[in-house]
């Protein structure tokens, strides 16, 4: 039994696709394929200029293989030199908070080259090379719109990345999401001759543009080509509140590069949703007509955030790519190649013709094929017949799925 072959089928078994599952099958979604390797090659020249290329989702029902679609993405984006988060949206991971979200996707972070994470990104910075030197002379100057907390850990970071070990773990630990001591560290600066930062602490909430923007330039300055976030379950969106909705849609804006102001160079986002999202919070709760009313006297620029969100969210808008249904030929590949990791699992060989059987989504074909085959290994003189049906999500707004937002908390 191969270890890795058994951990794919069993993967596929529970309909959560993982690495090993990912890598065997690869995908057979060719178009959304070209036009996320179109868009990947236009990172690195658009951040040099200090744009973003905007994103796009995958839509399609549940168990047609996005979340599949997207480690597949993953494995592509990394194997062409990105560095890479993928994260499901969440309760421990609502779209609404941009600081939870960082966390999430630093915790995330894959490397092509290395196992991952923010740290390793650090130990590849070299501060006599011209990448970091870009990153520093973007960070330190006035006009940036960095936070004088990002400019004295960087030049900390540069005077002290050799000894200072300690000090150094903190500062990545800051620029990962973490708080940092402010009172050491202007005592930090003030010990390497340097008066000129205006350190202050700051509420989590005012640092998440800035912790995005930094992270991703951390990246490009580490040598990678750039930084690709992929979302899953974005319509889990539809059982937040109607406040912490509109919040996710401001969210969502920045993270796809649809805010034209606030672009965050390098960083290219994908997401996975259903289509039944933009019905449930347009049509049936109409976000589009409370929204404004809401927040329009509020807090006019968070509304013009908000908007943009529900714009890039707009089936009508040209973000929207569908996953297609697999056709006849690539079902029966896909029911090949299976069929063959089961027989290396398990050693124990499946049947050779597929099953015929109503259409269903891909989700379901895989289990039923597994179901089917787990059956016939244990009762040889079987011939099972695997019956499925379809659940429909409840998009009801749960209280549960919004942790306790870290907004109070100061860095």
């Amino acid at each position: 039994m191969d270890i890795g072959d058994w951990r794919a089928i069993e993967a596929l078994r529970a309909g959560v696709p993982n690495g090993s599952a990912v890598t065997r099958l690869d995908t057979d979604q060719t178009e959304i394929e070209g036009r996320f390797l179109e868009l990947l090659s236009q990172v690195a020249s658009e951040r040099e200029l200090g744009h973003q290329i905007q994103g796009f989702l995958i839509h399609g029902d549940f168990g047609s293989g996005k979340s599949h679609l997207l480690g597949w993405l993953e494995h592509v984006c990394l194997r062409q030199g990105f560095a890479c988060s993928r994260i499901a949206v969440g309760k421990e991971t609502p779209l609404g908070d941009g600081h939870k979200l960082f966390r999430a996707a630093m915790d995330a972070l894959r490397l092509p080259d290395r196992a991952g994470g923010l740290r390793e990104v650090a130990d590849r910075l070299r501060p006599g090379d011209e990448p970091y030197a870009r990153l520093y002379r973007w960070v330190q100057d006035p006009g940036s719109g960095f936070d004088p907390l990002f400019q004295a850990t960087l030049f900390v970071f540069e005077r002290m990345h050799v000894h200072g070990m300690e000090e150094v773990e903190r500062i990545v630990g800051f620029w990962a999401g973490d708080r940092i001591n402010v009172t050491d560290l202007k005592r930090w600066v003030r010990e390497l001759g340097q008066t000129r930062f205006d350190v202050r602490a700051r509420p989590a909430r005012e640092l998440v543009l800035p912790r995005w923007r930094f992270a991703a330039g951390l990246i490009a300055a580490a040598g990678y080509t750039g930084w690709v976030l992929l979302l899953d379950e974005v319509e889990l969106v539809a059982t937040f509140s109607a406040v912490a909705r509109a919040r996710a849609y401001a969210v969502l804006a920045m993270l796809v590069g649809a805010l034209e102001a606030k672009p965050i160079p390098g960083l290219f986002t994908v997401g996975a949703v259903s289509p039944d999202l933009t019905q449930v919070v347009f049509e049936q709760r109409g976000d589009r007509e409370k929204v404004p009313l809401r927040w329009g006297g509020r807090d006019p620029a968070l509304l013009a955030e908000i908007e943009a969100g529900m714009a890039f969210l707009d089936p009508r808008s040209q973000a929207w790519l569908r996953i297609r249904e697999p056709r006849p030929e690539a079902l029966l590949r896909t029911y090949q190649r299976v069929r063959e990791l089961y027989g290396l699992a398990y050693e124990w060989p499946p049947p050779e013709e597929m099953p015929s059987g109503d259409r269903h989504r891909i989700r379901q074909h895989v289990r039923r094929w597994i179901t089917r085959w787990d059956l016939m290994r244990l009762f040889p003189d079987e011939r099972p017949e695997v019956v499925t049906q379809d659940l429909r999500f409840d998009y009801s707004e749960r209280p549960e799925m919004e942790a306790a937002e870290e907004d109070g908390q100061a860095d």
